[in-house]
């Protein structure tokens, strides 16, 4: 190639470097913004770097030299999008759009008990391609974003969430005794405002459930499996018998034997549980970034609205300077919290 050759190909190549070191700037400008957030600095990586190589790519070919052929480039690469669009729903483009959309909705965030399309677990990270979840055996599932599109997903609400477990009890004990039983039981899992519902009158049996608030969705798994235990206990202890999901039996049975099985010793109050912290540990890590992040959000916007204030006639200055000291040093505390938090997600 001559000097005139060089030369002509020089704009490309300028426009094909500049490309590439913006590539670099963004992914290093975006790792120190969002330093405090692993899955919002991956997120921004990836949308941003396929969106520089797009818009590099077609200023590479709109510098082409007048002996290139212009037209042809523009058309293979209308060609390739278009045909990537037309498969979009099995490629990585799908899961791609749907992060985006997941993404906009806002429906859910780490650390967030999530349900769909039989997976269930709490969210440790959202990407541009799959969301991963730690379920309740403690092991991660990347679940496409495409399929959280086209799927509904249940999410356990932030505020609390309802606990809810059924039994069959046969037609020879009244409602009226066994829903007090029942809400004692839920009592004894820590529900609160706990109710009982007819679901079902079965062939043999009648279809309870006992439900009630819990506050603290973090601790889910645990509550639901003290629920049924306490269900176990108190109906054992009352001499009812539980029919689920169906028993049926002719016999012979003296009035002296009792069918449920007796406890042998009183029932005593058991240590709490705290299997969720064991299952859900890197989802627990990823909620208290999230929830991290906000708290700082937070502050740094009362720190800018009391510099509004600091600048009025009359103010308490010395109180406002006090107040954003405070909060900047509470803002550095969590920032510290969460560069240990991803140091111990990355040693995961």
């Amino acid at each position: 190639m001559d000097g005139s050759g060089l030369e002509q190909w020089l704009p490309s190549l300028i426009a094909a470097a500049v490309t590439v070191l913006a590539v670099f700037a963004m992914r290093s400008i975006e790792s120190h913004r969002w330093a405090g957030d692993v899955s919002e600095r991956t997120f921004r990586k990836q949308v941003y770097t396929f969106g520089i190589l797009l818009l590099g790519t077609l200023v590479v070919i709109f510098v082409l030299p007048e002996g290139a052929n212009q037209d042809l480039a523009f058309g293979v690469i209308g060609l390739v999008v278009t045909g990537a669009l037309a498969i979009s729903s099995q490629s990585i483009i799908a899961n791609g759009m749907a992060g985006l959309l997941l993404r906009s909705l806002k429906k859910f965030k780490p650390g967030d008990f999530i349900e769909v399309d039989g997976r269930e677990g709490r969210v440790t990270e959202l990407g541009l391609f799959h969301t991963e979840i730690q379920t309740n055996d403690r092991d991660l599932t990347t679940v496409p974003n495409s399929l959280m599109v086209n799927h509904p997903v249940k999410v356990v609400r932030a505020s609390g969430t309802i606990v809810s477990a059924n039994v069959s009890i046969g037609y020879d004990v009244s409602r009226h005794t066994l829903k007090p039983l029942l809400l004692s039981a839920a009592e004894t899992a820590e529900l609160a405002e706990p109710f009982v519902q007819v679901v079902d009158l079965g062939d043999y049996s009648v279809v309870y459930r006992v439900a009630g608030f819990l506050d603290t969705p973090e601790r889910l798994l645990g509550v639901r499996s003290k629920l049924r235990g306490a269900m176990l206990d108190i109906l054992h202890e009352a001499g009812i018998e539980i029919m689920s999901p169906m028993y049926v039996a002719t016999r012979n049975r003296d009035e002296e034997v009792s069918v449920p099985a007796l406890s042998a010793r009183p029932r005593i109050d058991e240590p709490a549980d705290d299997s969720h912290g064991l299952v859900f540990d890197k989802a627990e890590i990823a909620g208290a970034i999230e929830t991290h992040r906000r708290a700082i959000a937070d502050a740094r916007a009362r720190v800018a609205q009391l510099e509004e204030e600091l600048g009025a006639d009359g103010a308490d200055h010395e109180s406002i300077r006090r107040s954003i000291e405070t909060l900047t040093q509470k803002v550095l505390h969590l920032n510290n919290e969460i560069e240990d938090l991803e140091a111990m997600l990355r040693s995961d």
